[in-house]
């Protein structure tokens, strides 16, 4: 796993690695390397991965790299190094700290082995990784590790939808996208965009030497259903076996400042690359993720310049309530965006009057027709937020239909909920000396 670092955080924690990359360099030195001087061992940096035990356990034993089998792997005493395991939810390890050595079996018979040692140097889990590789060995060392970083990230899940970054670690999304309700142009062009890209797009990519990585963007103020969408496409997307990944912007521990951090986006990337099926990754209020300190590093990697390449194809699905929060060097220049759609409010009576049949339910009745102009304007949770209004004050009175006066009743009742709330914003931008009160 990589982590990112704040820029002063950097600098600290550097030295730190440096120490205990110098201790466990200094052991290598000592403990192994004159025990394995016929195999000319080079001290490298390593990757975590590769002594990843779920990694490890994934790996094909009949694959060869650079000739090279890899035979086996078991723990080493080092005392410069605590051993430390990861217990997943799913009561499987698989991150370690320790020291291990890697059995591998030459094209010509003769065994050697790979020391590795993986340290933890912060409480935040950072860790520094050193490796002492045959000489002969280090091409195939570089294809192992990439090897066992890629089944590090790679997810199986085909019936859930992959959480970075979050709480848990996966959800079923539970919209179908007969439940969306937008223009139907909009509607199908959006659809249509998303299975040109897997179905002809990624071979276009290929055959001019792009990397095929997609990018939409979902704009809209609150409330249009810019998350129902998301989950009704991620729901389309596992159907159509693909790997779907949401990154969360929960915040993970107390002490975070912010959920909505670089690594996130960096560590979705990386599992869709890994993954063997077209990855879709959905990253919803974009604009919260472009803060000065990491805006940077999301730009090139919008740009593809810092982005693992899934050669089936990876299409991010962003979306922002706040378009005008978003920098002009992501929304105008070309290849960071390559469309922005925006998700309307409710914008014909047609489509106001299904999405209150279906927020209603049973407790329609065609003399709500006539509210229904009324709604056109407003975003569709605006009109949720009608049905559940007027239904828990139907519940409340224990009534068992839904009169129309109830429903204007309520109409209006939300309506000037709005007004006060806005008129108070209002209040608040121009300050207290030019609020005017009345007489």
């Amino acid at each position: 796993m990589t982590f990112y670092l704040p820029p002063k955080s950097q600098l600290y924690f550097k030295g730190r690695a440096a120490l205990k990359s110098d201790q466990i360099a200094e052991w290598i030195a000592e403990m192994w390397t004159p025990r394995h001087a016929a195999d000319a061992p080079v001290t490298v940096w390593a990757d975590e991965d590769t002594v990843n035990a779920a990694a490890l356990a994934k790996l094909d034993l009949a694959r060869t790299y650079d000739g090279f089998v890899f035979t086996g792997h078991a723990p080493v005493d080092c005392d410069i190094v605590n051993r430390l395991n990861q217990v997943g939810r799913d009561g499987v390890i698989g991150e370690r700290c320790g020291g291990f050595a890697l059995a591998f079996a030459a094209p010509d018979g003769s065994a050697f082995e790979v020391f590795v040692a993986n340290a933890q140097y912060s409480d935040d889990g950072c860790t520094v990784t050193l490796a002492a590789v045959p000489e002969r060995f280090l091409k195939g060392w570089r294809l192992f590790s990439y090897e066992a970083s890629r089944l590090a990230a790679a997810r199986d899940e085909t019936d859930q939808v992959v959480i970075i970054g979050g709480t848990e670690n996966s959800f079923i999304p539970t919209v179908e996208w007969d439940d969306i309700i937008l223009p139907e142009e909009l509607k199908a062009d959006l659809l249509g965009d998303i299975r040109a890209f897997f179905s002809k797009g990624v071979e276009v990519y290929t055959r001019l030497n792009l990397k095929p990585f997609r990018k939409l963007l979902l704009a809209g103020v609150p409330g249009t259903g810019k998350t129902m969408l998301c989950n009704a496409i991620a729901r389309w997307a596992l159907a159509e076996g693909m790997l779907v990944i949401y990154v969360s912007s929960a915040r993970k521990r107390q002490e975070d400042e912010t959920g909505s951090a670089f690594w996130k986006i960096e560590r979705a990337l990386h599992v869709a690359a890994y993954s063997e099926r077209p990855a879709l990754v959905l990253l919803e209020e974009m604009d919260a993720y472009l803060h000065e300190a990491e805006k940077a590093l999301i730009l090139n990697v919008l740009d593809g310049s810092e982005t693992p390449v899934n050669p089936r194809g990876t299409l991010l699905i962003a979306t922002t309530n706040y378009p005008e929060a978003i920098d002009e060097r992501v929304l105008k220049r070309p290849g960071r965006l390559d469309r922005v759609l925006v998700i309307p409010a409710v914008q014909a009576e047609l489509d106001a009057e299904l999405m209150l049949r279906r927020y209603l339910g049973g407790m329609w009745q065609d003399s709500h027709l006539e509210i229904v102009p009324q709604l056109v304007g407003y975003p569709g949770a605006f009109v949720r937020e009608l049905a559940i209004y007027a239904l828990t004050y139907l519940a409340y009175e224990d009534l068992t239909s839904l009169p129309v006066e109830l429903l204007q009743s309520s109409l209006d009742s939300l309506k000037a909920q709005i007004e006060a709330r806005d008129s108070l914003a209002a209040g608040r931008q121009t300050g207290p000396e030019t609020v005017a009160h009345p007489a």
